[in-house]
């Protein structure tokens, strides 16, 4: 802890500024649309660190293309087809600020897509040929856990140099609650882009993005989100940024172009991973990346994996590609996880096709891969944009249960490649410029017995939303849902066991949420949540939040938020999830169960332009605490309360 403290303690003085300090704070913007349909911390702050990338590194208005601009959160296609009709009729963008007069514009398409782009090639970030990005980040969670070898400090450090003639070269150092500073995650990497018909190298950590991740992740993106932050198009070899210790390659990547239309990329990796094997080839513990207690640490390296693929893909014009990735992997050693149902061995296979195009107002996309074995996952959309920017889609997806790759991601209920088949529709309508209504249901079915499904199950989820500007400034936000599950009568297992059928489960969340300005420096919310959950036993829980906060702008460079949650819920089952975007490039979703307050504060000081310093403080106060598997049972009053700092630098 000492080392990690005291280096943050001599960078603060030195870091006092903002890399935005010219456009609306992202952070505070951050679309309703996504954080609600984020269901866990990991999956926000990835997501958020790519939204973060790409605000440092934005789209040129004069040169951005229509893929670009719908891939951006909330843009419609009427809003991206202003832009390009404006700079088809002659016109060149010397602002942003001339968003909001162009026609199909207007303060919708201006505020979505403010913090990701730039005219002229220029922009508060600073130049995007020669820079230099620093971020370091300390969280400090109490009290500390009193059997973890390490401090309870939570800290991260990321260097990244960006060069002439497309020179990339970044570093990231991260150290997790309760971890000894040895027992860190390290990660770097080095890119160099734009040789003749070579078009990435890559050495070091990397994410291969690609089809739907069947095959391999897609990186911080594939998140389980109703409208994903982009479509899974094209190949795309992403440095690891992210402190995340599973998802990544460790090795060395290569992309090359022919023409533009035909592109190729080899990748190798070779790294170790958590897991804690016993003599007879049992495996647990395996890819957490935790090792904040003594077995965690003796198990960190314990196994070992070369890992060796291709992609190749055709795209005619930017509007189809389709491709083909393959990949084989090898342990050092057989291994038998505890969960008896999933992969086991030494050796793993695995390869898929993917398409994906836009004609018209119609988007498709899909990918379908196969193990070593037989085994085989599937998944595939379509999607309609309207003129007026309105949205239909429809997704389908079928994961055998023998489909157990290690290094893909799945959406759906269970957010895994395996024993699941389901139906998505979703509708986005804007019946005005201010106002939008979306309405998704998902119908999933867990066909076999597995481990986290022992009863066969299926089930269905509705979620409406709706949101509406208002005179003063502010926003009306609704959003309730509802997911039923219903097991059957009489199933076994996965070990031929008879079990018992627990029926019914209900889960019904209802959310309000209300903001509004008064002037340009003073800002003010409040949120209403109810949830409901009632089990197959017939027991029934409920919980009810209500929350407000308030941001105050002085000055330009200075702002100050603080926000509290009052919270009831009788159990875990009915925990309520208060969203907190406490520090930039990190979404935090703190369940609350129990029944007590939760507040924070944040400060955020940007004196000048390359530099951005935020303090946060938060604090959870219970008069109970509730089990999480004794749903009425309460064990004595509990509190936490977290510290966190961060400071980004930027420099030209």
């Amino acid at each position: 802890m000492a080392v990690p403290s005291l280096l943050t303690l001599i960078l603060l003085p030195a870091l006092m500024q903002d890399t935005v300090a010219s456009r609306t704070d992202f952070d505070e913007r951050f679309p309703i649309e996504l954080t609600g349909e984020i269901t866990d911390d990991a999956e926000g702050s990835a997501l958020m660190e790519a939204l973060d990338w790409i605000r440092l590194h934005p789209y040129d208005l004069n040169s951005i293309t229509l893929e670009e601009l719908l891939s951006i959160p909330c843009v419609t296609l009427t809003g991206a087809q202003a832009v390009l009709e404006f700079r088809g009729n002659g016109g060149r963008f010397r602002s942003p600020d001339q968003l909001r007069t162009i026609g199909g514009g207007g303060e919708r398409l201006y505020q979505a897509l403010l913090p990701f782009v730039c005219a002229g090639g220029t922009s508060s970030c600073g130049s995007a040929r020669h820079r230099v990005m620093f971020r370091v980040r300390a969280i400090e969670d109490t009290p500390a856990d009193p059997s973890t070898p390490g401090s309870p400090l939570r800290f991260s450090s990321r260097l990244v140099f960006e060069g002439h003639g497309g020179l990339e070269a970044g570093a990231l150092f991260a150290k997790g609650a309760g971890e000894r500073t040895e027992d860190a995650f390290i990660s770097g990497y080095a890119l160099i882009r734009g040789l003749g018909c070579v078009t990435d190298i890559l050495v070091g950590d990397y994410e291969l993005e690609s089809g739907q991740g069947l095959v391999l992740w897609r990186g911080p993106t594939a998140i389980r989100s109703t409208w994903s932050l982009r479509p899974g198009q094209g190949l795309a070899i992403v440095p690891n940024r992210s402190s995340d210790e599973s998802r990544f390659l460790r090795g060395l990547a290569i992309a090359a172009s022919v023409e533009g239309s035909l592109k190729g990329a080899l990748f190798f990796s070779d790294r170790s991973y958590g897991a804690n094997v016993d003599s007879g080839g049992e495996a647990t513990g395996f890819f957490r990346g935790e090792y904040s207690t003594a077995g965690n640490v003796a198990r960190k390296d314990a196994l070992r994996e070369q890992l060796i693929g291709v992609r190749a893909e055709y795209a005619c014009a930017g509007v189809f590609t389709a491709g083909c990735t393959i990949y084989r992997s090898y342990f050092d050693r057989s291994f038998t996880p505890a969960d008896r149902t999933r992969f086991s061995g030494n050796r793993m296979e695995a390869g898929g096709v993917d398409m994906s195009g836009r004609f018209g107002i119609l988007s498709v996309a899909g990918e379908c891969a196969f193990m070593r074995g037989g085994a085989h996952a599937f998944a595939g959309s379509m999607t309609l944009v309207s003129a007026a920017g309105g949205m239909l889609m429809m997704r389908c997806r079928n994961y055998q249960p023998a489909y157990d790759n290690l290094h893909a991601s799945g959406e759906g209920d269970n957010g895994e490649t395996r024993n699941e088949r389901g139906v998505t529709a979703a509708l986005r309508l804007l019946p005005s410029p201010a106002s939008g209504l979306e309405c998704s249901v998902d119908a999933f079915e867990h066909p076999w017995p597995g481990s986290r499904t022992p009863i066969p199950r299926r089930g269905i989820e509705l979620t409406v939303s709706g949101e509406t500007a208002i005179p003063s400034g502010g926003t009306l936000r609704a959003r309730c849902s509802r997911k039923s599950s219903y097991e059957q009568v009489t199933a076994k297992d996965a070990l031929g066991r008879d079990v018992r059928a627990a029926g019914k489960t209900d889960e019904s969340h209802y959310r309000f949420d209300a903001s509004c300005r008064a002037g340009k420096s003073l800002r003010y919310s409040m949120v209403m949540e109810y949830a409901r959950a009632s089990g197959a036993d017939g027991d029934v829980l409920r919980g009810v939040l209500l929350g407000g906060e308030v941001s105050f702008t002085p000055l330009s460079c200075v702002s100050f938020e603080t926000r509290f949650s009052l919270f009831h819920a009788d159990g875990y089952g009915a925990r309520l999830y208060d969203y907190e975007s406490g520090l930039p490039g990190q979404l935090s979703l703190p369940p609350l169960y129990g029944h007590g307050l939760r507040w924070y504060m944040r400060l955020r000081c940007r004196p000048a332009e390359w530099a951005d310093i935020v303090l946060r403080y938060a604090a959870t106060v219970k008069d109970a605490s509730v089990s999480g598997t004794e749903p009425f049972l309460e064990i004595p009053a509990a509190r936490g309360a977290q510290i966190g700092v961060q400071a980004d630098i930027l420099l030209p």
